[in-house]
C-alpha cells in the first residue's frame, strides 16, 4: 500500500508539473531555453540585399534560404536582376557566382550560368559559420558587367546535448517538438500507474483466493 500510494504520488506530482509546463508554453513560449546564443532569435537575419550599378543600369537583389543557414546542409542562394531603365527583369545573360568562407582563402564558384528571365539561384553548402561574401558577376555581351557583393551569415551552431537536443531547430520547431514530448510522458506515467493499480489489484483477488 506505501509503494502504491507513493507511486500515486510521484504521478500525479508529474502530470501537474507537465501541467504547469503547458500552461507556461502557452502563454509565454519565450521561457523555454535550451541554450544560450549569441544572436537574436526575433531579430530577421535574412534582409533582402540590394546593389545597384549607375554604369550598367542595373539592379540586383539578393536573399538566401533558409533564413538561417545550417552547416553541412544546403542553402539557396537567389538572385533577382532588374533594368534600372524599365524596372523589369533583365533578359539573357550569362551569371557566375562565388562564395568565400570567412577566412577569404577558401571559395568556390558557380560557372556558365544561363539566365533567360532574370532570375536564378544556387545551392551552396556551408562547412562554417561566420560571415560569407558571394560575388555575383553579370555579362550580357558588351553593355553590361557588373559585379556584386553581398554577403551570408551562417550562425554558430553547438552539438546536440541533453540541455539542447535540437540545436539547429527554430523557435517555432522547438515549441512543437516540447509539446509532443509532454503528452507523451504524460501518458506514458498514466500507462505505468494504470498497469501498477491493475497488479495490485490482481494480487489481492489471488490472495483472497488462497485465503
Amino acid at each position: 500500500m506505501v509503494a502504491m500510494a507513493l507511486t500515486l504520488f510521484i504521478s500525479y506530482f508529474g502530470l501537474l508539473t507537465m501541467v504547469f509546463i503547458i500552461i507556461e508554453v502557452d502563454s509565454n513560449p519565450s521561457n523555454i531555453i535550451f541554450g544560450q546564443s549569441s544572436i537574436n532569435d526575433t531579430e530577421p537575419l535574412n534582409k533582402t540585399q540590394e546593389w545597384i550599378s549607375e554604369k550598367d543600369n542595373i539592379k540586383i537583389l539578393f536573399t538566401y534560404q533558409p533564413e538561417r543557414p545550417i552547416i553541412d546542409t544546403f542553402t539557396r542562394l537567389e538572385f533577382s536582376v532588374i533594368n534600372l531603365t524599365s524596372n523589369e527583369n533583365l533578359k539573357d545573360f550569362d551569371a557566375r557566382v562565388v562564395v568565400t568562407l570567412p577566412d577569404g582563402q577558401r571559395l568556390f564558384r558557380f560557372e556558365n550560368i544561363t539566365v533567360p528571365d532574370g532570375d536564378f539561384s544556387v545551392e551552396y553548402i556551408f562547412p562554417d559559420d561566420g560571415t560569407h561574401q558571394v560575388l555575383a558577376r553579370i555579362d550580357k555581351g558588351t553593355s553590361v558587367r557588373g559585379l556584386a557583393s553581398f554577403n551570408v551569415f551562417v550562425p554558430h551552431q553547438a552539438p546536440p546535448s541533453l540541455l539542447n537536443p535540437f540545436p539547429n531547430a527554430a523557435p517555432e520547431e522547438i515549441e512543437s517538438i516540447t509539446r509532443v514530448l509532454i503528452i507523451v510522458i504524460s501518458f506514458s506515467i498514466i500507462a505505468v500507474v494504470v498497469f501498477i493499480l491493475r497488479k495490485g489489484k490482481r494480487k489481492k483477488r489471488r490472495s483472497k483466493r488462497e485465503v
